[in-house]
């Protein structure tokens, strides 16, 4: 879906969008739909530079796990190696 002129994709992943805050407003019930069910992030710029992200739930929620889990293998490192590259490797996972 294109929303208005100024929607195009940013960084790496195809799926993260970048767009102004004016077309944001206009058109933030279909922006939200796409995060919601493509998981499309979508970057709001306010006279051009980064201001707000509307992100899918779901990814902030996975992230933070993820993170956690890193935390996690750092302190099992601890406990051995081969226990810290189990949980790094079930962190690595879940992020693809």
């Amino acid at each position: 879906m294109r929303i208005g002129g100024a929607l195009s994709t940013i960084g790496h992943n195809s799926h993260e969008r970048k767009t102004s805050l004016a077309e944001a407003k206009a058109h933030l019930s279909e922006l939200v739909d796409q995060a919601e069910h493509h998981k499309r992030p979508t970057l709001i710029l306010r006279h051009g530079k980064p201001a707000a992200v509307i992100v899918p739930v779901q990814l902030t929620t996975i992230d933070a796990y993820v993170d956690r889990l890193l935390d996690c293998a750092t302190e099992i490192a601890t406990l051995g190696p081969k226990r810290a590259a189990k949980v790094a490797e079930v962190a690595a996972s879940l992020r693809t």
